[in-house]
């Protein structure tokens, strides 16, 4: 851009504009080429690299207790380092009489979705018969739980999870390694995650994000959990 695109872009007078350029050229950023200023080409490394690095301290700012409080560490390394791409994260708690239930946000976008993905290595009731009514409407649903999960459900839910079994939408797999976050929810129109407390208890709760980045962060993270999971059959 020339300086009078940069002023009115950026809303500022010529003297503050040339300030900050000045600066910038002396560092070897911004080079002046045919009477206009642009990045330099390790100016445009920087900034390529300037945007992720932004994007991860919102996300980190907008919910800073969460974060400090559960076990981000959970999360796989290759994920972990694309945090940013979590995008507009939002809490979301459950009301003091729903305490026990999903949150009704949460429970609301599971009914319009096409298609279920979850990892989960805790047990909820409230989620295994929602679930069930989700897939007699058709919903598909493909979900990873840990090695107690499938037991807890074979030893007390027995009936429930052949209904499962017997449903051509519904694909359940266990993992045979650790799965050290509480859940994670995808499907077609948002992403929902759940962490543990650093002392390992787990409160009702979701972090979700409706954007497609968000989703295929998602999408991603179940896959490294599929990876190393084997079907459960009839």
């Amino acid at each position: 851009m020339d300086i009078e695109d940069i002023k009115n872009e950026l809303n500022v007078t010529t003297s503050a504009m040339m300030t900050q350029i000045k600066v910038l050229i002396d560092q070897g950023l911004i080079v002046y080429v045919n009477e206009k200023y642009e990045l330099s080409n390790f100016g445009e490394v920087i900034v390529r690299k300037m945007i992720p690095l932004i994007n991860t301290l919102k996300i980190y700012s907008d919910n800073i207790e969460y974060w400090e409080s559960h076990k981000f560490g959970s999360i796989p390394v290759d994920l972990q380092n694309r945090v940013e791409e979590l995008e507009e994260c939002e809490l979301i708690e459950p009301d003091l009489n729903r305490m026990y239930e999903l949150p009704l946000k949460l429970e609301r976008s599971l009914e319009k979705a096409e298609h279920i993905w979850e990892v989960s290595s805790y047990f909820s009731p409230a989620y295994t018969f929602k679930y069930l009514e989700l897939a007699r409407k058709g919903i598909n649903i493909s979900l990873i739980v840990s090695e107690p999960v499938l037991e807890r459900l074979k030893n007390e839910y027995d009936t429930v999870l052949k209904m499962y079994l017997e449903m051509n939408n519904v694909d359940i797999y266990v993992h045979r390694g650790t799965i050290g976050l509480a859940s994670c929810i995808v499907t077609d129109s948002f992403l929902s995650f759940s962490l543990f407390f650093k002392n390992g208890i787990y409160h009702n709760h979701a972090m979700m994000s409706f954007t497609d980045r968000s989703l295929r962060w998602g999408k991603d993270l179940f896959a490294h959990f599929k990876s190393n999971s084997l079907l459960v059959d009839k």
